[in-house]
């Protein structure tokens, strides 16, 4: 009997929990019909990084918006506007007073370029040109993702370095002054950023550690930041002490890097010449 009666009360149970739940055959579908941004959503909005060539140079940047419906059997067109509080100037960062975009019937996406004034913009200025959905014909704007902030950001050509130079680097520290053959090598994927293979050029060498101890550095128009440490054995880090930013002098081919391993007190300054 007592078997029976726990058989019961699972059964009871399983019943009240399953009479929780919808029935499986009930759907509830998104039954509304708005427009967006595709990247309305990101907290800091849109960000475009082009790289200067020359002073007449224009770029194309296609901002994407979307349908969020189950119906596409009607075309939206949507009228696209900047928004006065832009930072970005008509006719000196950008070329785009607004324009009129249509999703087609069966479709759920649309672009609309904007054009980029790319040699007329220094890599310290920051730009931003603000975007709003002003009208729509077919469909709601989304109250959530309805505007745009497209943030523009500008860096100089860089060729400082390919895989087959070789550099002579001599570091600076409280250790000393320590000389070494090293490479300068791009980093595959990305934009004006270099490793170097042995920051301290030999001085953990010196020391029986090994000649891996790379920093990976980014240039933004002769002007080297430190970005990240590489493969190396000792806390490579960023420099602790000013001067903090290099550079790159393209008529002597010369780099000046700063760089700090606190773990061992170490502020370093190298300068590396190409062969």
């Amino acid at each position: 009997m007592k078997k029976l009666y726990i058989l019961f009360a699972v059964a009871f149970a399983s019943l009240a929990m399953t009479s929780c739940f919808d029935d499986p055959g009930r759907e509830v579908f998104f039954d509304g019909n708005v427009v967006e941004f595709q990247d309305g959503n990101l907290p800091n909005g849109f960000t475009t990084t082009q790289v200067r060539r020359n002073a007449t140079q224009t770029d194309q940047v296609d901002i994407q918006v979307n349908r969020v419906s189950t119906n596409a059997s009607g075309a939206i067109t949507i009228n696209i506007a900047v928004d006065p509080a832009s930072t970005a100037v008509q006719g000196v960062h950008v070329d785009f007073t607004g324009t009129t975009v249509t999703i087609p019937a069966g479709q759920f996406v649309a672009t609309f370029p904007v054009t980029v004034l790319t040699g007329n913009i220094d890599p310290s200025e920051s730009p931003v040109l603000k975007l709003v959905m002003q009208s729509a014909t077919g469909a709601e704007i989304s109250s959530n993702y309805g505007d745009l902030d497209l943030n523009i950001n500008v860096i100089c050509e860089s060729k400082i370095s390919t895989a087959a130079d070789t550099w002579t680097a001599t570091s600076n520290s409280r250790f000393g002054t320590f000389t070494a053959d090293v490479k300068v090598t791009p980093v595959s994927g990305a934009v004006g950023e270099y490793v170097v293979s042995d920051i301290s050029a030999g001085l953990y060498a010196a020391f029986g550690f090994g000649t891996t101890q790379q920093a990976i550095y980014g240039d933004n128009c002769n002007v080297l930041t430190f970005l990240r440490p590489g493969q190396r054995e000792f806390n490579i880090s960023a420099p602790r002490v000013d001067p903090k930013l290099g550079s790159f002098d393209p008529a002597t081919n010369t780099l000046v890097l700063y760089w700090s391993d606190p773990n061992n007190n170490i502020d370093g300054k190298t300068t590396l010449v190409k062969k």
